[in-house]
């Protein structure tokens, strides 16, 4: 129940909605009464989500499929969530991209894709969202990641990009506070989503589970998409009304452990 009350007036724009973490906070918002607004690439994975979002008890979900390398498309995703319904309270940069490799061995259009996705579009759609945002008195929520405080072999790219995403975290919330915009990060640990495997094959993907568990102080079970969403409904709630340029770890402590 907590915060469902003042959920219920909200419209929160969701990027990388269909799937994985993303699926996992647009739920959770959906459960508090919100409007969500849902960006995907994968229209038929995106309308389940929407779906299941109306029964859940969204008061709206829309569904916009944009491909957050295309400007124009970005455009689209603010102009329609609001054209839609009719304002925009929080803008959550979900969507990730990643592929493996490291210094040695990754390309430049590995570079120039992983940074396209997970560092220009959350900056770009920022901007975009900063006339609505000064309306609503709104926020920012960021989805970066544990490697941009671990070092790990073959995540160069990735890593980088969540590195530069915690610091837009922060430059953001100096330069927009002066509107009441927050702006804040949580960097999660290992979920098991699909775009782990980019990193790990799936004949591998038990024993990195156990590795990665081995290095953390608070072990047992493995971490779900919608403990991280918690974190997210938290961060978007009048009980954070005073947090801004934050980076919470939500990793069972994973970071303190080091590379």
């Amino acid at each position: 129940k907590c915060y469902k009350d003042e959920m219920k007036s909200k419209v929160v724009l969701i990027t990388g909605a269909s799937s994985g973490i993303g699926e996992g906070i647009a739920h959770a918002f959906a459960r508090k009464g919100a409007s969500v607004s849902l960006c995907g690439r994968n229209a038929a994975n995106l309308a389940k989500v929407a779906e299941k979002c109306v029964s859940e008890g969204a008061t709206k979900a829309l569904e916009i499929v944009a491909d957050l390398t295309k400007l124009g498309d970005m455009e689209r995703l603010v102009d329609e969530t609001v054209a839609k319904l009719g304002q925009i309270d929080v803008l959550i940069n979900n969507a990730g991209y990643c592929c493996a490799g490291g210094v040695e061995d990754a390309t430049v259009a590995d570079f120039d894709m992983v940074f396209s996705v997970n560092l220009r579009a959350p900056y770009y759609l920022i901007q975009r969202c900063i006339p609505h945002l000064k309306k609503t008195q709104g926020c920012v929520i960021n989805t970066s990641s544990t490697y941009s405080l671990i070092c790990r072999p073959d995540t160069t790219h990735y890593s980088l990009t969540k590195v530069g995403l915690d610091h837009l975290t922060r430059c953001a919330a100096l330069d927009l506070g002066k509107y009441g915009i927050r702006v804040n990060n949580v960097n999660p640990g290992l979920v098991i989503t699909p775009i782990q495997e980019t990193f790990v094959p799936r004949d591998q993907l038990a024993a990195f589970c156990e590795e990665f568990r081995s290095r953390t102080p608070l072990r047992g079970e493995m971490m779900t998409t919608h403990e991280i969403a918690d974190v997210v409904i938290f961060l978007a709630s009048s009980g954070a009304k005073w947090i801004t340029g934050t980076c919470i770890p939500v990793d069972q402590g994973r970071f303190l452990m080091g590379h």
